[in-house]
């Protein structure tokens, strides 16, 4: 749901706190967005699930939802990083420790479980309670499924959705590298599972998220309603 400028927007902003001569917000946000822009449009243009243009009706809005998304982010970033910080600070976590004492591949595999639960449960709280789902329905807004798409939220939905994931897996206390390799998978795989690719994951599609899996979220058909919330694992929504 999220992912775009949330946990690595925070990954950044907790390196910012120790190497503040780092790049300039704006410049990360342009490369950001230049970046995901040349993967899946390129993908879309080889690999397209539906024939659609590039810049399909909404595009414009999408793009103001990334650039102000983006910024807003960096304040649920400061509201996670003090938490976390604060956190630290009175039970003794930080990076390296507590989590981070074990082998990075556990740690990476931890996040992933940790982090998709969380997520899945703040989704599926958005689509049960009234006052969420009015903020999260303007994620459902787009009428064209495509890569911009993910990036369609509410600032609300988005400052609760961060710190309800990230604040309590920054304050484990995993290691950098692991932290880093998620907050990677995170992005590409928010961006692929609303992409106009068509992928197919063979049996591991009863394991992992797949584009095909999060459309059937997106859809009208009220078969659909309510279903499919997790972000990379389908397991919790069996």
């Amino acid at each position: 749901m999220t992912g775009y400028c949330s946990c690595s927007s925070l990954y950044v902003t907790l390196l910012h706190l120790q190497n503040p001569m780092s790049a300039p917000v704006s410049l990360e946000i342009v490369l950001g967005f230049a970046m995901f822009a040349l993967v899946f449009v390129t993908l879309e243009r080889f690999f397209p699930f539906r024939q659609q243009r590039v810049l399909r009706p909404g595009w414009m809005t999408d793009v103001l939802y990334y650039l102000v998304g983006c910024f807003v982010g960096h304040f649920s970033d400061a509201i996670t990083a003090g938490t976390i910080l604060l956190f630290g600070w009175a039970l003794g976590f930080q990076s390296g420790g507590f989590a981070g004492q074990q082998p990075e591949w556990l740690q990476f595999i931890e996040l992933v479980l940790i982090a998709d639960f969380l997520a899945y449960c703040y989704h599926r709280a958005c689509h049960k309670t009234p006052w969420l789902w009015r903020l999260h329905k303007v994620h459902h807004m787009s009428t064209r499924m495509d890569w911009l798409a993910n990036v369609r939220l509410h600032p609300l939905d988005k400052i609760l959705g961060d710190c309800f994931q990230f604040i309590p897996i920054f304050s484990l206390g995993f290691a950098h590298t692991p932290l880093l390799a998620y907050t990677i998978m995170l992005g590409f795989q928010g961006f692929l599972n609303h992409s106009n690719i068509k992928v197919e994951y063979g049996p591991l599609r009863w394991i992992i998220a797949s584009p095909t899996f999060h459309h059937w979220h997106h859809c009208c058909d009220r078969e659909a309603y309510d279903k499919n919330f997790a972000p990379h694992l389908v397991i919790f929504d069996f």
